[in-house]
């Protein structure tokens, strides 16, 4: 749908700018079951030598008024060029606390999960989205799981998603492999513009954009 060299992720290096795609963010409304139940934010802060990525997540589900669950999500990575030097990510799954850390040296990366550790070659892309690099890969770093998947994106054709500059086309997405039952679209440039994926109780989740294009 667009050239790979406007992907965010562009492995040469001389492209990856996400600020001069999405301004200083991304803000999503999650969504289930016509709700909104929380908020996924993305920031992005130049810093000498590099860039900074702030990711958080929020949500909350009321159950029959009775019972309330919770999930947040929070990670922050460190990118020279199209390559992340560290990934620290959190997650509380009602309660339920676990965290990853990803550095790199050389040509390895290094990742400690709670109390397990693993090495493996870079480079590699995490799970957060924003890149839309990853339609290049065969393989993604989980930052809920801390686990390598391998995957595939199949493209599913062209769609009108919602933004805050309008309904925009944008391609659809499809996670194969070890993820599964999750869709993500990018519009013409790379962006990141909507996810839908099942929550674990089966039940589809989507985020809909306030502002992924680089707007107020």
């Amino acid at each position: 749908p667009y050239s790979f060299d406007a992907l965010a992720g562009n492995t040469n290096g001389k492209d990856f700018n996400p600020i001069a795609l999405y301004g200083g963010g991304i803000d999503f409304d999650v969504i289930r079951k016509g709700e909104n139940i929380g908020a996924h934010s993305v920031r992005f802060t130049a810093e000498t030598g590099g860039l900074s990525v702030h990711c958080r997540v929020d949500m909350k589900i009321n159950f029959l008024a009775i019972f309330n669950y919770r999930y947040t999500y929070e990670s922050k990575s460190v990118w020279i060029g199209p390559k992340f030097k560290m990934l620290k990510a959190t997650v509380n799954d009602d309660g339920k606390i676990s965290s990853m850390l990803a550095t790199q040296s050389g040509s390895d990366i290094h990742v400690r999960v709670q109390d397990k550790s693993y090495k493996i070659k870079g480079p590699i892309i995490p799970t957060d989205h924003w890149n839309s690099g990853v339609l290049l890969q065969t393989r993604v770093l989980n930052t809920l799981t801390g686990n390598i998947n391998n995957v595939g994106l199949v493209d599913n054709g062209s769609e009108k998603v919602s933004t805050e500059e309008g309904s925009i086309p944008a391609t659809r997405y499809t996670y194969t492999g070890d993820l599964v039952d999750t869709d993500v679209w990018y519009d013409n440039a790379g962006r990141w513009v909507k996810l839908r994926f099942l929550g674990s109780d089966g039940t589809p989740i989507e985020y809909i954009c306030r502002r992924c294009r680089g707007g107020q």
